[in-house]
């Protein structure tokens, strides 16, 4: 019989395999249509435009009332923004879908990490993060390749609504109720501190200190999205083998997470993370002093691998710092740093590579991931107790 959290990641994966799939397919039918880095630039943005405002109420509403249907919900509407950009064609409809795509994968991906952590004993967390984290990197190798292979063979609009119909499996599981979910934690009656802004949390150290590393783990995710297909574009490549690309970048974070429990029982958590953002920063200097395909697939592939380790440490350590009620409510705080992010950061990027090419973007993210390590320098001497 198939284990609740082995059908929870699998419609994780359906969701994430679209969205990641359609995000390489918009821009490539957008650079398809002629359209300019700035221009580019601010479809990226969108994805994150409107849900950064809309994210830590999302995780209230998840804390407050389950998954179940705002799962449904957000398959529905990305279903239904594949069909949309398979029926209108043009630029235009894509500063519609990109806004919608960009909330409901929100509510989604906060809906699976307040869901994930309630599977098993809390010593299992971190391997379930873990095994979440596989089924994700696995649908971030497919979602762009299968993106590439249907747009070259079969032209973009095709592609829209392959992805959309993907979109609709967890909607029918679901709807199936072939999952039924642990129980939430009861809230308690929260003091007049406690009732403050969720905000307020961050003011516990541990919790701040993950929070960070999640959070910009979430936006390099966004940002490295639209920064290789964008590059690789620019050098010539074509679709397919910039999906291929992005699946060398999935690739570093499957493979590594195959290995993690183990790393995990020899490194502490904190020492992997630094480990991990070093290696984030060097793929970003080097990215663009290569046009050799295959250089750039390292690379591609070595950012992978530090996001891959980085994702799931991060995230199991800021769900561990967390009030258990209001997991939910963390959750979207991050996504709505990491929204912002993708909308700031692309809009910069496409204006600076319109201007003065690509190369000062990879740098100063870099320059921004080393800041980062340096800021938890302090925690290279903390070890973790064993995990299991």
């Amino acid at each position: 019989m198939i284990k609740p959290l082995h059908l929870q990641i699998f419609l994780s994966s359906c969701n994430h395999t679209t969205v990641n799939g359609t995000r390489l397919t918009v821009l490539l039918y957008a650079a398809y249509l002629q359209a300019s880095p700035a221009v580019i630039g601010l479809l990226a943005a969108s994805y994150g435009l409107v849900s950064a405002f809309m994210a830590v109420g999302m995780g209230r509403w998840i804390d407050r009332i389950g998954p179940r249907k705002p799962f449904m919900l957000a398959s529905l509407v990305i279903a239904l923004c594949g069909v949309l950009a398979w029926f209108i064609e043009g630029l235009a409809v894509l500063f519609v879908i990109c806004p919608l795509l960009g909330i409901f994968n929100s509510m989604f991906q906060i809906g699976s990490h307040q869901t994930i952590g309630r599977f098993g004993r809390p010593d299992e967390r971190t391997a379930n993060f873990t095994l979440h984290s596989l089924g994700i990197s696995a649908a971030t190798f497919i979602g762009p390749m299968l993106s590439g292979l249907t747009v070259d063979h079969l032209g973009h609009l095709n592609s829209f609504l392959v992805l959309g119909v993907l979109s609709a499996l967890p909607l029918l599981m679901l709807g199936a109720n072939w999952l039924v979910y642990p129980p939430q934690v009861a809230r308690h009656r929260e003091t007049p501190e406690e009732a403050k802004g969720g905000w307020a949390l961050l003011k516990d150290l541990p919790l701040r200190r993950a929070y960070i590393v999640a959070s910009l783990n979430n936006c390099l995710w966004s940002l490295v999205s639209f920064m290789i297909p964008l590059y690789g574009t620019q050098i010539g490549f074509s679709a397919t083998r910039i999906g291929a690309l992005m699946a060398f970048l999935a690739a570093g974070t499957v493979g590594i997470r195959v290995v993690l429990p183990w790393l995990l029982r020899s490194l502490g958590r904190w020492q992997l993370i630094i480990l991990a953002q070093a290696m984030i920063a060097i793929g970003f200097i080097g990215m663009p002093f290569t046009e050799i395909y295959l250089w750039v697939a390292v690379l591609s592939c070595l950012i992978g691998t530090g996001l891959g380790v980085s994702g799931p440490v991060g995230t199991t350590l800021m769900y561990d710092a967390s009030p258990p009620a209001r997991v939910g409510e963390v959750v979207g705080m991050r996504m709505t740093v990491a929204n912002i992010g993708q909308t700031v950061v692309p809009l910069l990027s496409g204006a600076v590579g319109a201007a003065f090419g690509v190369a000062p973007v990879f740098w100063a993210v870099a320059a921004i991931v080393v800041g980062d390590m340096y800021s938890h320098r302090g925690m290279l001497g903390a070890r973790e107790p064993p995990q299991p």
